[in-house]
């Protein structure tokens, strides 16, 4: 995701509560705000779920509900997400 020139520090502090609740919560395996080295701008949270369910249950939650309108003003772009499965 993309944060507007200037935002990025009000975007991380949003993040901190997320992250820590988020790694509390029942079939998360690691929840992660990554910065891009090439573009000051650019952040990408890596997530890994146990499973499909737990990632539902995730986007449903109170802390997440609110970080997505937190955010909002916050973004330069729209969210670009992407899924992957893998077969253990």
């Amino acid at each position: 995701m993309h944060v507007r020139t200037g935002k990025k520090e009000a975007f991380i502090l949003e993040t901190k509560d997320l992250i820590s609740a988020t790694r509390k919560e029942e079939g998360c395996i690691n929840y992660d705000l990554l910065a891009n080295i090439e573009d000051e701008n650019a952040l990408v949270m890596l997530e890994r779920w146990k499973d499909n369910d737990s990632l539902k249950k995730h986007l449903k939650t109170d802390q997440f509900l609110q970080f997505e309108v937190a955010i909002e003003p916050l973004l330069a772009k729209g969210v670009d997400i992407k899924s992957y499965s893998v077969d253990d």
